[in-house]
């Protein structure tokens, strides 16, 4: 998994130098993935072990469940790079994948696959339109949240909530992800979860959760 897509070094992983050194060694495949993520191919059996131990050295995962909510999160560059950008969107996506992760961990689902699609501005460069969760940005620090899209992008998903502040955008999926917990069908994913009940429903059942505490 490749945080943003971004192919770097940072304190606690040296992504850059360990896929360099990788490719110097063991001379695999690369594939660059439709999820901002890399896959190295064409390695023997008898490769795969010493690769795992390289890339961990430098603080590569290797495993994706490992990633958790992070796995199949996405967002575009935004701001400061993008001049249509209105909001934030790369370099507050870890933070809010965090926030939402926890939310998961706290229900026990954090280990269920979910998509989180962040932009900032409606041209969806990072296909939020079609994710489990679409964030995108409106202002300053204020987001659109739809759900209910498909794994295989072939469904929109629905606008669910207007001009929620970053710090409320966790808080505001928790109804939801407590409704996928308790309602949902064996192995529905949230966003055919969200497809199937429909979004009038979820908003009047998410209310009365918020009423209640939860």
């Amino acid at each position: 998994h490749i945080e943003n897509g971004r192919v770097k070094d940072t304190e606690t992983m040296r992504l850059k130098t360990g896929l360099r050194r990788a490719m110097e060694q063991f001379r695999p495949g690369v594939r660059l993935t439709g999820q901002q993520n890399i896959m190295l191919t064409d390695l023997s059996e008898e490769q795969r072990g010493p690769l795992e131990v390289l890339l961990h050295e430098h603080g590569i995962v290797t495993d994706p469940n490992a990633a958790g909510a992070y796995r199949f999160a996405m967002a575009c560059p935004a701001l400061p790079t993008c001049g249509l950008a209105v909001a934030e969107s790369e370099r507050i996506l870890p933070s809010v994948v965090e926030q939402i992760a926890a939310e998961l961990r706290a229900l026990g689902l954090g280990d269920e696959p979910i998509s989180v699609r962040m932009t900032g501005c409606p041209n969806g460069c990072a296909r939020p339109h079609m994710g489990d969760i679409g964030i995108v940005g409106r202002s300053k620090d204020l987001y659109t949240i739809a759900i209910g899209g498909d794994w295989v992008n072939t469904r929109m998903n629905v606008l669910y909530a207007s001009s929620v502040h970053t710090n409320k955008i966790a808080e505001t999926l928790r109804p939801l992800f407590v409704l996928w917990k308790a309602e949902r069908l064996a192995q529905e994913t949230f966003g055919d979860f969200c497809h199937r009940v429909g979004i009038e429903q979820l908003k009047a059942k998410a209310t009365t959760l918020a009423v209640a505490g939860d």
